[in-house]
């Protein structure tokens, strides 16, 4: 029973590991996804890790992050990069995180590093945060990174800077 637990945990890690790369090197894709299809496993995998949507109240939408973002006990994480920030504006009282170092400054980051780096404290497992990037894209991720690390309250704005900025002004 174990060990079919841990082979299945393996796959998966395989998959994600694979899927990771062909989203951050798309000229190598096509290949990638061919080696995906071409195991059954993995194929497997795949499906158990995307076959089941995010549940409804996993996504939030304007009013919701409205109200959030002037909550003190909810944390709104921004994963664009810095310069995207620049450009474009910023959701108020939210921070910034890029995506590829979500994943350690939740799960690794000492909690004083964590305030020194970011500007207050670092969520619980148990603490409301909420992730937008550009569109939805990157904060889904985000938001399974997340989940995967035992946040039980990961949320994603689905509509993200673009609907932001359209409906706050």
């Amino acid at each position: 029973m174990y060990s079919k637990v841990i082979r299945n945990i393996t796959l998966l890690s395989k998959f994600k590991a694979v899927s990771q790369y062909a989203n951050n090197y798309p000229a190598c894709s096509s290949s990638l996804i061919s080696t995906i299809n071409t195991s059954p496993q993995l194929v497997v995998a795949a499906r158990r890790q995307y076959s089941n949507s995010t549940p409804e109240e996993m996504i939030v939408d304007f009013d919701y992050v409205k109200k959030a973002s002037a909550a003190k006990n909810k944390v709104i994480i921004d994963v664009r990069e810095p310069d995207e920030i620049k450009e474009h504006g910023k959701i108020p009282n939210s921070i910034n995180i890029p995506l590829g170092d979500v994943s350690s400054a939740l799960s690794t980051l000492p909690d004083e590093e964590f305030e020194k780096l970011y500007g207050t404290k670092k969520p619980t497992e148990d603490a409301e945060i909420i992730f937008y990037c550009m569109i939805g894209k990157r904060s889904g991720m985000a938001q399974q990174n997340a989940i995967s690390l035992g946040f039980k309250n990961a949320r994603n704005y689905l509509g993200s800077w673009t609907d932001w900025a359209r409906k706050s002004n």
